[in-house]
């Protein structure tokens, strides 16, 4: 048995510019890092050479089919693409699980995709880079289960921890921020993270966002333009410890990140930010490609439970997370042993 273990993310600037209609034109960053929120693959070989999967948190199943017969369902797709891109046709059991519900903007979907690929490339014995990992995750998502999306959610999982990420039509790089120790712990406890209650589908927006870029519609050019400056502001702040400006930047990429579509705010989410700001919050953002799932905002720490009282009020509950600095793991049985 082979239990796959990869890391979600929180982005906190510069999201949208990964799409590859903007970066390929204009270039992208990415400010995020990983946390110890995770998803998990479970793989257990059969005496037959069928693929069966289970998906508890879609209370989907997937009966056991012959390579050949696979077809990709939703709840099960990830697991199905992956098999099938691999040509993986050895019998085994999938299990599929994760630390946060679907639509949590937190990239839970390319972390599985991730997780899948590490995890099955390494059965096959494919010793696959992390980039490599990243690209054919993204690949998987994009090309096959086609959806709109970007490409750090599977370059800040495939890599882990604390990172500026660049996008350019060449190439994709990603850079380690090094923060000091205290500058760290500083950072993450005055980040307070909130699940909104209302999970989305993030495909109708980044969709919408996608048509935006190709029509050059000007207002979202300029707000992606916005948020990638601010991503480059936001590492230069934290280069110089600087954590407080941090906050700032969020806040004005929120206001910046508004402007990609229509649909990335609604009433009862700027209802939620104007609040947090009355109520001690320096900044904020929703994880995500927006209109729902998890709220994060930058809050020293005698004003937070100030904050958490008031939110809470409003049906949000808190999430305690730590940040994380691994990239995605794999268990086998034997060291699963070990760990007794």
């Amino acid at each position: 048995m082979i239990i796959g273990l990869t890391p979600v993310r929180l982005s906190f600037a510069g999201g949208g510019t990964d799409m590859p209609e903007f970066y390929e034109n204009h270039g992208g960053s990415v400010i995020a890092t990983t946390i110890d929120h995770f998803t998990y693959t479970i793989i257990h070989p059969r005496f037959d050479k069928s693929f069966q999967a289970f998906s508890p948190d879609f209370q989907k199943y997937y009966t056991a089919s012959k390579y050949d017969k696979i077809e990709i369902q939703d709840g099960t797709e990830i697991a199905s693409a992956v098999i099938k891109y691999f040509k993986f046709k050895k019998g085994v059991n999938v299990i599929l699980s994760s630390d946060v519900p679907a639509g949590s903007g937190l990239g839970a979907s390319s972390s599985l995709a991730v997780n899948l690929v590490n995890v099955i490339s390494h059965m096959k014995g494919e010793h696959l880079s992390k980039t490599e990992i990243a690209e054919k995750a993204f690949h998987i998502g994009r090309k096959i289960l086609h959806w709109p999306i970007g490409k750090q959610d599977e370059y800040v999982s495939s890599f882990g921890g604390f990172n500026a990420v660049k996008f350019s039509k060449e190439k994709v790089s990603v850079q380690p921020i090094n923060l000091s120790k205290s500058t760290l712990i500083e950072l993450q406890n005055n980040l307070l993270l909130f699940r909104e209650g209302n999970t989305r589908n993030s495909s109708t927006i980044l969709t919408t966002q996608i048509d935006m870029i190709k029509k050059k519609n000007p207002d979202t050019l300029t707000s992606l333009l916005t948020v990638k400056d601010l991503a480059f502001d936001m590492h230069k702040s934290l280069k110089q410890s600087d954590i407080t400006k941090f906050g700032e930047l969020l806040h004005q990429g929120w206001l910046a990140k508004k402007k990609f579509a229509k649909n990335v705010s609604n009433s009862r989410i700027d209802k939620i930010y104007d609040i947090a700001l009355k109520n001690g919050a320096i900044g904020g953002k929703i994880t995500g490609a927006g209109g729902g799932g998890h709220m994060l905002f930058y809050c020293e720490k005698s004003y937070q439970k100030k904050l958490e009282k008031k939110l809470q009020t409003l049906g949000l509950s808190p999430v305690k997370f730590s940040f994380y600095k691994n990239s995605s793991k794999i268990l086998e049985t034997s060291d699963m042993m070990n760990l007794k």
